[in-house]
């Protein structure tokens, strides 16, 4: 037997081993690219600076999803809308729908800074509804509500309408 066999069976089985399939790597999340947008009292708004949905465990051991987005309007003002919901991600539900009353927890809310001093303002929710989806870790929803104005006596001095509210891709930080 000449030495040419071992070698070219040697030659084979190498080939056989580079060419069988090697264990998929999981294919990488795309990165997200979140959006949250409303119409305000007639006015279209980003929401950008920053969006953010955390899953938080609360006081009661529950766990919770914070989801918010926020507009800077000036360097020394913003506004921001939030809703806390049940973290039904943890269950593997794929959806939710709340109404918005003054009994969720959640709002919108003004904010104005100035040197030496932050005012703000908390607008609770009146009526309106937010649907949310969950997929891969992220989120999407839409809402719509309208919260009241009050001067300091409590006496209501208009409403403000948020519509065609929207989020997506957001990703979920545990």
């Amino acid at each position: 037997m000449s030495l040419r066999k071992p070698i070219s069976y040697l030659a084979a089985l190498l080939l056989l081993a580079a060419c069988t399939k090697q264990d998929e790597q999981p294919k990488a999340q795309t990165p997200a690219n979140p959006a949250f947008s409303a119409i305000v009292n007639g006015i279209p708004t980003n929401f950008t600076n920053p969006v953010a949905v955390k899953s938080e465990k609360s006081t009661g051991g529950n766990y919770e999803l914070k989801i918010s987005g926020t507009n800077k309007l000036s360097p020394d003002s913003s506004i921001q809308i939030s809703f806390t919901i049940p973290d039904f991600t943890r269950s593997g539900t794929l959806s939710a729908d709340h109404s918005l009353n003054t009994n969720f927890n959640g709002h919108f809310s003004e904010w104005k800074f100035q040197p030496g001093s932050t005012a703000g303002k908390y607008h609770f929710y009146q009526q309106g509804v937010l649907s949310v989806q969950a997929s891969n870790e992220r989120l999407a929803g839409t809402f719509s509500f309208k919260y009241f104005l009050f001067d300091k006596l409590g006496n209501k001095t208009g409403e403000v309408e948020v519509v065609n509210g929207a989020f997506t891709d957001i990703t979920i930080e545990r």
